[in-house]
């Protein structure tokens, strides 16, 4: 692939596995050639407009589990879910994923990092869209955290990339080089600078 593909790497593991963390030390080391996107990115602007509110996506992320009268006595989180739950009433299932795709294929970032890969059929919707050679699944396990309170789960398909990097307590420094390390390689690699290298023959040291 030329440089002017559009690579994505995706973030999967259950919360306070270190995913924030590797997205921070990922537009750090991309820099303006990279933007963040979430999938509940555009379910969270699509509820603030739907309540005749003019925000930023993220404006309530310390509020999300407190009622607030702006959301008619819900707390930010139960809203954004009614607004999922209606989209995928109204327009099918795959809805929300097809809002996100939306969203990275207008931007003009060469590299999209998304922190909150849930489960297939999300990271599936961007290979598709992209091409799975451009895709990067990293999967981030950490002693003691799991999927247990959340409804997202591991990204398993065989159709992706997947590699796997643990966030072990004390090694944080270590833990955000590697994230960096493999996403590097796998931009280089996809963009034939280093041909040698299979994408699939990635894997975290």
């Amino acid at each position: 692939m030329g440089a002017g593909s559009k690579i994505a790497i995706l973030l999967n593991g259950p919360p306070r596995a270190g995913k924030d963390t590797a997205v921070a030390v990922l537009e750090e080391a991309f820099g303006a050639e990279a933007e963040t996107f979430k999938f509940t990115q555009p379910v969270k602007d699509r509820t603030h407009a739907r309540f005749g509110l003019e925000c930023a996506h993220d404006a309530y992320e310390l509020l999300k589990d407190t009622p607030l009268p702006e959301f008619g006595g819900m707390t930010p989180r139960e809203a954004y879910i009614d607004t999922s739950k209606r989209l995928k009433a109204e327009q099918g299932e795959e809805a929300v994923r097809k809002l996100f795709v939306e969203e990275i294929l207008r931007s003009e970032a060469q590299i999209i990092l998304n922190p909150d890969a849930g489960d297939d059929p999300e990271a599936e919707s961007v290979a598709e869209a992209l091409g799975p050679e451009n895709v990067l699944v990293i999967r981030i396990s950490r002693d003691g955290h799991d999927f247990s309170k959340d409804c997202r789960t591991w990204v398993t398909s065989s159709a992706l990339r997947i590699v796997d990097v643990t966030n072990e307590e004390g090694r944080r420094r270590e833990y955000q080089s590697q994230v960096v390390a493999l996403a590097r390689s796998f931009v280089e690699t996809v963009r034939g600078s280093n041909p040698a290298n299979e994408p699939h023959a990635l894997a975290a040291e």
